[in-house]
C-alpha cells in the first residue's frame, strides 16, 4: 500500500518526478565512475580523481556560461531577471502619504522631497515604456487563470486600464559610479561599458488619474480620454530589480575552483610523496644498491606458483 501511495506521488508531482529524475542520473554517472576507478586505484585516489575531474567539468561549463550572452536561449543555470518592483500605491498627496525614502527627502529640506531631483519622463521614453506594464499590473487585477494566483501586494484601485489615464512620470538616481568619494563622485567607462562597484537605487513615479467617460458622436473620431480632475490622483512608486542572471553560475564556479584546487593539490602532493620515497630507497645508505632486489627473479624467468 505505501509503495502504491509512494508511486502515484511521483507520478502526480512533475517536480519532484525531474528532481528524482536528475539526481538519479547524476549518481549513476558520477557513481560508474567511481566504481571504475575504485576497483583499480583504490577507494580514496578514485575519490580525488572523480572529484577532480567533475569540479574540473563544472567549472569549465560556468566559464562558458557567464561568457554567453544571456539573451540567446537558455544556457546554463541563470538567476532571477531584472524588472520594476512596486514599493507602493500612494493616492492623494504622494510626499504626504509616502513612506520611500527617495520620495519624502530628508525631513526639514523640502528642496529634497518629490519632485525636487527628479527628471520626468515623456510618452514614447524606453524607461517609461519599460516600467509601464508593472504600474498597470498593480493598478488593475490580476487575469482570472486555471491556477489560483497569488493576491496582489497592493489592492488595485481601477478594474480594467481603460478607467485611468496617465498623467506624468518621473525617475531618479540608477546612475552607477565607480567611487564617491566625500560627495564628489567618479564615473568610469570603456566603450559602451560603465564600470562600478554597486548599483544604485533607480526609481520611478507614474502617477495616474480616473479618466472621463468617453463619448464618440455618431460619425465622428474617438476621443482620447482625459483625466477627471475632480478624481484622486493615484502614484505608483517602483524601485528596478536588477536582477541576478550571472550570480548562480558565478557562485557555482568559485565552488567548483575550490574542489578542484584542493582535489589536484591532493594528487600533487601524493605524486611528490610517491617520488621522495622512491628516491630515498634508491640513495639511502650504502649507495645505490648494484643487484637486483633480494627475493626477485632475472627477466624472463617465470615465478614459482
Amino acid at each position: 500500500m505505501h509503495a502504491h501511495a509512494a508511486l502515484a506521488a511521483l507520478s502526480w508531482d512533475p517536480q519532484l518526478r525531474g528532481a528524482l529524475i536528475v539526481l538519479v542520473g547524476a549518481g549513476i554517472l558520477v557513481g560508474s565512475v567511481l566504481l571504475l576507478l575504485y576497483t583499480n586505484l583504490g577507494l580514496n585516489l578514485a575519490v580525488l580523481c572523480v572529484a577532480a575531474g567533475l569540479s574540473g567539468l563544472l567549472l569549465l561549463l560556468n566559464v562558458i556560461w557567464l561568457m554567453a550572452p544571456l539573451g540567446t536561449g537558455p544556457i546554463g543555470y541563470k538567476g532571477s531577471n531584472s524588472g520594476w518592483v512596486v514599493q507602493e500605491i500612494v493616492q492623494g498627496d504622494l510626499v504626504a502619504h509616502s513612506a520611500t525614502r527617495a520620495v519624502v527627502g530628508t525631513p526639514g529640506e523640502p528642496v529634497t522631497q518629490f519632485p525636487n531631483g527628479w527628471t520626468q519622463i515623456y510618452q514614447g521614453s524606453g524607461l517609461l515604456a519599460s516600467a509601464s506594464p508593472s504600474a498597470d499590473a498593480a493598478l488593475i487585477p490580476p487575469v482570472p487563470t486555471a491556477v489560483a494566483a497569488a493576491a496582489p501586494r497592493f489592492p488595485p484601485p481601477f478594474k480594467t486600464t481603460q478607467d485611468y489615464v496617465l498623467i506624468g512620470a518621473w525617475t531618479k538616481g540608477g546612475h552607477n559610479y565607480l567611487l564617491n568619494l566625500w560627495g564628489y563622485k567618479i564615473f568610469w567607462r570603456v566603450r559602451k561599458h560603465q564600470i562600478f562597484i554597486k548599483h544604485q537605487p533607480h526609481y520611478v513615479v507614474i502617477r495616474v488619474q480616473e479618466s472621463l467617460p468617453s463619448v464618440t458622436l455618431a460619425g465622428a473620431a474617438a476621443t482620447l480620454p482625459a483625466a477627471d480632475p475632480s478624481k484622486p490622483v493615484y502614484s505608483v512608486v517602483m524601485l528596478r530589480d536588477v536582477g541576478s542572471l550571472r550570480l548562480p553560475p558565478i557562485l557555482l564556479g568559485l565552488a567548483s575552483l575550490v574542489v578542484f584546487a584542493v582535489s589536484v593539490e591532493k594528487l600533487h602532493s601524493r605524486d611528490k610523496e610517491i617520488a621522495r620515497r622512491r628516491d630515498e630507497g634508491d640513495d639511502g645508505p650504502g649507495g645505490p644498491p648494484t643487484g637486483p632486489p633480494e627475493g626477485s627473479r632475472p627477466a624472463g624467468e617465470l615465478q614459482p606458483a
